[in-house]
């Protein structure tokens, strides 16, 4: 993807040269105020009549984040990991703005659920890909590189791949704790037909992939477990004498006494 310079206002950045993009509406979409907004940046679905684009716009100070996000997007791709491709980039003072093509594909937490039947082909599938999962983690660690949000929520499944959105904090360097915290964010979201087995089989392919050893493997899972249950419940205000007496299959379990949506109604 070759990219040009390009400045509107006192917007200013890079955008794809081939990329036939309205700048000016993703502008104005970004200045609206709309989208879903979280800690760092607000998204936005932008739709025309032949494309589907994703802005994301962020407030001061946190505009280094899309610069940040395209670099590691061609980092990745140039490693062989798939990305969402950014068509354009920019910096007002400290605000910031990127804007990526839809990657397609299916989103992982809706693969999964739609795998949770009960017939042999559905659980054999829902294996395959937690295994690919596995691998590809390890994979995405021995290129040293480290998803700043490793979550189901920014993964997808397209082509026989996953890609690895929202690339704003993701770092290549030194992996240290951080490799390690990529699978408890991955393993701390309860979802709907993966077992506590189903997680051991993310983690098996992912020490396998890394080739560690049996001892070394098994202090992993131990590592993860523990900190998959301090963080269910720092965020779902589960006591943590109630998580210990559960044990950690029904803490995880979908439809169980700890599911965070059946918790969340009962609060209401």
């Amino acid at each position: 993807m070759t990219y040009v310079s390009w400045s509107e206002g006192d917007w200013e950045g890079w955008r794809a040269a081939d990329a036939a993009l309205d700048v000016r509406a993703c502008l104005v979409a970004a200045e609206s105020g709309d989208g879903r907004r979280s800690r760092h940046a607000r998204s936005l679905r932008v739709e025309s009549l032949d494309d589907v684009w994703h802005v994301k716009s962020y407030p001061p100070p946190d505009g280094r984040r899309a610069l940040r996000a395209f670099a590691m997007g061609r980092a990745l791709d140039a490693a062989g990991f798939a990305a969402p491709v950014t068509l354009l980039v920019g910096r007002r003072d400290a605000a910031g703005l990127l804007v990526t093509a839809d990657v397609g594909g299916e989103d992982l937490l809706g693969m999964l659920a739609r795998l949770a039947s009960p017939d042999p082909e559905g659980r054999r599938r829902k294996r395959d890909l937690l295994r690919s999962l596995g691998a590809e983690v390890a994979r995405l660690h021995a290129a040293g590189f480290v998803h700043g949000d490793l979550v189901p929520p920014n993964l997808r499944w397209r082509d026989g791949a996953f890609v690895f959105l929202d690339n704003d904090r993701t770092r290549r360097g030194w992996l240290g704790l951080g490799a390690r915290r990529n699978l408890v964010q991955l393993g701390r979201f309860v979802v709907l037909g993966v077992t506590a087995s189903d997680r051991a089989r993310v983690l098996h392919a992912y020490a396998s992939a890394r080739g560690l050893d049996r001892r070394r493997r098994h202090r992993l899972g131990r590592w993860v477990m523990r900190k998959v249950v301090a963080r269910r419940c720092a965020i779902d205000h589960i006591p943590v004498e109630a998580a210990a007496r559960a044990g950690f299959s029904v803490l995880m379990r979908s439809g169980g006494p700890f599911d965070p949506a059946l918790m969340a109604a009962e609060r209401v």
